[in-house]
Order: structure tokens, then C-alpha cells, then sequence
């Protein structure tokens, strides 16, 4: 070969192998592209379930890692439970500092890589849970495949006391007047302003409700009063021939046998004023009537932040059977704005409920 064609060879042979360097090292310190992760899909506002299908779970209290894991393991906990039934409604109650809001991100997460249908949801921040490692106990509403409740169910609001002893005790009555034998209790929460001896607290709630998904939250880091607020739901052995939905007023009890109930997300409200509740309410009507007209409250809970959100949402609320209605100051909730919380159960389709002397 010439000299001047193997010299060109070599040239170019030079260039190629620069070329090429060059590019790697150029591919080596070029920033990889940002991965945009697409965002969980939104939870329902509203969700119906057939009355007579509904049963009450609650995750198993948990002692080992951080608050994302204890949600994870909390959630597939309630969907193992639950055996693969539809959950309707989930209420978490977050104790300690992390982001609430992370509830919200994983329930989306997991029943969607299950494949599961979409649940509401409400999230609660508390002082305390009966755990001191706990970070979240979650709550759940199952429709099931079995006709569980034949008669109805009765819901119980918040039976209060001075002492835990005493709202337990009004609890009990209240079940009594309802014909609700204490084995028929499906599901009883009891917000206490101090939970310290929680074995303890546990254990007379069993006792009075063997049968019953038992929850005890501690409301507040720093209760200013020793007060306790307990709730229930219990099963009918007999349905009501006055209605559909009955109020039995002074016991604070609503006994329901209606086809179908809706069970609400927590609508937050943002600020003190009356016109603040309002805007929550209205949006908590409009997401439960886009399902089918809905008529008659069952249960309504606001949770609040001090008093003054809690008198807003109580004004609010003054076409509400005060029956149906109850209170709860809490620590926090999963909006750094936002001053309190509006969740409800109604009876579509009933014009009005029945309300009967005890």
C-alpha cells in the first residue's frame, strides 16, 4: 500500500476513535432525563353500599417502622382481612409528626395495584394512639357478599362522659334502649383525653362488647378536661316498622334499615367563619347527591382544631337532628390550613326520618 493511502487510513482511523471517545464521554456527564412519575389517582368524595351488607374492620396496631411503612402494612392488612371485599370507607387516625397526607398517597397506590376498586376516605391526626410505637390505626367499612344485616344497623353518636367509665357506661344504656345486645356492637371508637393505660381501657371495652372492632385514639397531646367521646355501630335483630331510618332522639341512636347507605370522604373547611363551614357542607352534598338524592343524615362527625372552628361547623349544622351530630377536637388534620372536618353517613332516597320516644 502507498505511503499517502496508509497514512490517510491512519488519519482517519484517528478521527473515528476521537469521535467516539469523545461521544462516551459526553453521554458519561450529560444529567439523565427526570422521571415523571404519574400522580395517584383521586379517592371518591362519596361512595353507596347495600345496608345489609356492611361489615367493620380495624388494622391491627403496629409497634416496628416509620409512619409510610406502618400505612402499607396497615392497608394490606385491612384488604388480607377483608379477604378481597369491596372496602367502602377508610378512617385513619396518624399520631406523631409525619404527613398525614400520605394516607391518601398509598390507599391509592395499593388498591390500585390490586386492582381494587376505590375507597373514601377520611384522616384524622391525634395525639396518641394505644401504641406507643403506633403511628396510624385505620378503620374500615366493608361491603361484603352476605346479607350480614338483614334487619339494619343501629349507629350510635358520640355518647359522652366526664370520665371514660361513664361514656362507656351511657354507650351501654344507649345500646339497651335500642334492643342492641352487647354482642351485636360490630364497631366501637372511643376518643379518650388520656390513654396512658390503654391494656386496661381495651380491656373493659371488650368486656362490654366482646364482638365488636374495638378502637381507642387519644384526641389531643394535651386535653384541657378529662372528657371521653365513644361511638358504635351495632346490628339489628329486628327491624323498625316506623321507617326506614328512625331517631331515637335522647339516646343519640339512629336505627336504619334503608337499602343503601353513603358513606362520605371528610370535607375540610378552611377558616372560622360561618361561610367557611358552609362551603364544606355544600361540597359534602353535592358529592353524595351526585351518587342519588340524598335525604336523611344517619351519622354527621366534624372534627376540629379549637373551639371556635367547632361553633362554626355546629352553626352549620342546625337542620341536622342534633342526634345524628357530633363534635370531636383533634390535633391536626391533613391540610396545614385547614381548621376542621365534615364525614357523614345518609339514607338516600328517604324523605324524612321517623323520631320516636324512648
Amino acid at each position: 500500500m502507498p505511503v499517502r493511502a496508509l497514512l490517510s487510513l491512519t488519519a482517519i482511523c484517528f478521527v473515528l476513535v476521537a469521535a467516539s471517545t469523545a461521544q462516551r464521554n459526553r453521554k458519561s456527564t450529560e444529567e439523565p432525563k427526570t422521571q415523571v412519575l404519574p400522580l395517584p389517582p383521586d379517592l371518591p368524595m362519596a361512595l353507596q353500599a347495600d345496608t345489609a351488607t356492611l361489615d367493620f374492620h380495624i388494622s391491627p396496631l403496629l409497634r416496628t417502622g416509620g409512619l409510610s411503612a406502618q400505612i402499607r402494612q396497615s392497608l394490606n392488612d385491612l384488604i388480607r382481612d377483608t379477604r378481597g371485599e369491596t372496602i367502602v370507607k377508610l378512617r385513619a387516625f396518624v399520631a406523631g409528626a409525619g404527613d398525614a397526607r400520605r394516607v391518601q398517597v398509598q390507599a391509592a397506590e395499593i388498591f390500585t395495584e390490586r386492582k381494587l376498586p376505590l375507597p373514601t376516605l377520611t384522616i384524622i391526626q391525634v395525639g396518641a394512639l394505644e401504641e406507643e410505637a403506633a403511628q396510624v390505626v385505620i378503620e374500615g367499612v366493608v361491603s361484603t357478599r352476605k346479607n350480614v344485616n338483614p334487619n339494619g344497623l343501629a349507629f350510635f353518636s358520640g355518647q359522652t362522659g366526664s370520665t371514660y367509665t361513664q361514656a362507656l357506661q351511657r354507650l351501654e344504656e344507649s345500646a339497651k334502649t335500642a334492643s342492641v345486645g352487647a354482642d351485636r356492637i360490630l364497631r366501637c371508637t372511643c376518643f379518650t383525653a388520656s390513654i396512658y393505660n390503654a391494656p386496661a381501657l381495651r380491656g373493659v371495652l371488650h368486656a362490654a362488647f366482646p364482638s365488636a372492632a374495638v378502637n381507642i385514639v387519644q384526641p389531643l397531646r394535651d386535653a384541657p378536661a378529662d372528657n371521653t367521646l365513644c361511638e358504635a355501630v351495632g346490628q339489628l335483630t329486628q327491624s323498625r316498622a316506623e321507617g326506614e331510618v328512625v331517631l331515637m332522639k335522647n339516646a343519640r341512636i339512629t336505627l336504619v334499615h334503608s337499602p343503601k347507605l353513603v358513606f362520605t370522604g371528610l370535607q375540610l373547611t378552611f377558616g372560622n367563619f360561618l361561610d367557611d363551614a358552609q362551603e364544606a357542607v355544600l361540597r359534602l352534598q353535592r358529592a353524595a347527591s351526585a351518587l342519588q338524592p340524598v335525604e336523611t343524615p344517619v351519622a354527621i362527625n366534624a372534627f376540629a382544631l379549637d373551639a371556635s372552628a367547632a361553633s362554626a361547623v355546629r352553626k352549620r349544622m342546625t337542620a341536622v337532628p342534633s342526634s345524628t351530630f357530633t363534635v370531636q377536637t383533634v390535633e391536626g388534620l391533613p391540610a396545614l390550613d385547614a381548621t376542621a372536618g365534615i364525614e357523614a353517613v345518609l339514607a338516600p332516597n328517604v324523605a324524612a326520618p321517623v323520631t320516636i320516644a324512648q
